[in-house]
């Protein structure tokens, strides 16, 4: 490896954690006066854009194994925030979804998730936001849809 690799590696080494700890306190839930983790609080999230997801595509999509996510899962349908129910087309499939109750608690949690992104994206110069938003696109598909691995 060059040295400009390791240079490089180094630093998203040191990144990593700190980027990881930042996206854990933007989902922070502690403003809606709830306790739910961080998954929970992405499971949420991700419901209020998808509408309905079956819990399989609901794991793969969070990166969980299925026994994880439906932990997660159960402990929201608990607190009223999530429903389950199976799919007509196949009974063994589980179909998920936000209760009004988990719309509000999403909708909110996704307004002060904005506030805090829209704060973090004026510390970036103009110029460079185009490149580091297309950069963190490209990383994300990665993550998603690994190429090659």
């Amino acid at each position: 490896m060059s040295k400009k690799e390791n240079f490089y590696l180094a630093k998203l080494e040191w990144l990593g954690p700190i980027l990881v700890r930042g996206l854990r306190v933007l989902s922070s839930v502690e403003a809606l006066g709830q306790e739910f983790s961080f998954s929970q609080a992405m499971i949420l999230q991700t419901l209020l854009g998808h509408k309905t997801m079956q819990m399989k595509d609901l794991a793969r999509f969070l990166g969980l194994s299925k026994a994880n996510a439906t932990g997660l899962v159960d402990r929201l349908v608990k607190k009223g925030l999530i429903e389950r129910y199976h799919s007509s087309d196949d009974r063994r499939a589980v179909i998920v979804r936000l209760t009004p109750a988990g719309i509000r608690a999403a909708t909110k949690l996704a307004a002060i998730n904005r506030k805090e992104l829209a704060q973090m994206m004026r510390r970036i110069p103009e110029k460079n936001l185009t490149v580091f938003l297309n950069t963190l696109e490209l990383v994300a598909r990665d993550l998603i849809e690994p190429a090659n691995r």
